[in-house]
């Protein structure tokens, strides 16, 4: 008997969340996933809104919320592989993913006793697209991040953030080669990409086992008198005493694969741990594989 053709499919991922953490000290708790969302393997729709909440009196915000999104780019002729024959399908698809965060704080009181440190934001949002036309790698064309009135002990603090870079090279490939071959873009864009501690040839960009990890942040600026007992190290990290240290617009990067976080937080004061706000992922691919991974 012969064998049955190969069913040609799309194997849609995409997920984002917009608030978790696990307290591990004084007393170890979990704060659990806030506005999750994640794409079956078939694409669709998932939203999810989550009103305000308050964390024992540490972490509390207003309202969050996140949404994800997977289909066919043709969604007319999509529906003509509706009638027995989906295996034939080798439409384009896109992806879209996003979440937000409004009215977030963390208020930790000093060991001292006396007095608090507070950080606030008034608003978080990532939105991530990409797309596939089913032959080449995924192209991560949109990348969209905003910080709105950020602030320390109530002083402000500007994040500053280069998303279009990401988005003009849509694909690991691309951004590879331009790094490598423009002294220019290394040297305006040179710090946005972290080095591994392994060995990197001349001119490569930084990578671990051809991951690349880095920021789409330039640079934090104070817009005022700088809160005491507070420094900015690098382009994205700010180190609060006795609240702890925030890492500012990460992303990780793949073939294939973007994974963006607003802001990452270690606690390292009164209440120790770790938490994250505002992130998007997303990747996919074809079965059967139409193309290698670079």
């Amino acid at each position: 008997m012969d064998n049955p053709p190969v069913e040609k499919r799309f194997i849609f991922n995409g997920a984002a969340v917009a608030l978790a953490a696990h307290i591990r000290r004084p007393n170890d708790l979990f704060i659990r996933a806030v506005a999750p969302t994640a794409l079956p393997v078939t694409g669709g729709l998932a939203e999810v809104q989550a009103s305000g909440q308050n964390f024992h009196e540490i972490i509390s915000f207003e309202s969050a919320s996140s949404r994800t999104l997977g289909d066919f780019a043709d969604i007319h002729s999509a529906a003509g592989f509706t009638n027995g024959n989906h295996g034939q399908n080798e439409l384009s698809t896109h992806t879209f993913v996003e979440s937000s965060v409004d009215g977030l704080k963390i208020d930790v009181p000093l060991d001292t006793g006396k007095g608090r440190r507070v950080f606030a934001v008034k608003q978080l949002h990532v939105r991530l697209e990409s797309a596939s036309d089913r032959r080449n790698p995924i192209a991560f064309r949109s990348l969209e991040t905003t910080f709105t009135e950020v602030s320390v002990d109530g002083v402000p603090l500007k994040v500053n953030t280069v998303a279009d870079v990401f988005s003009q090279h849509e694909t690991k490939a691309k951004l590879v080669q331009r790094y490598e071959k423009d002294g220019d873009f290394r040297k305006r864009y040179g710090n946005l990409f972290f080095p591994t501690g392994g060995p990197t040839g001349r001119n490569e960009i930084p990578n671990s086992k051809g991951m690349i990890y880095g920021t789409v942040v330039t640079g934090l600026e104070w817009q005022g008198k700088r809160p005491d007992k507070t420094d900015v190290i690098g382009t994205n990290r700010l180190k609060i005493e006795g609240l702890g240290t925030l890492y500012f617009g990460e992303i990780f990067i793949e073939e294939n694969y973007r994974r963006v976080t607003l802001i990452r937080f270690q606690l390292g004061s009164s209440y120790g741990g770790d938490m994250s706000a505002c992130e998007a992922q997303g990747n996919g691919s074809t079965w059967p594989p139409q193309f290698s991974d670079l």
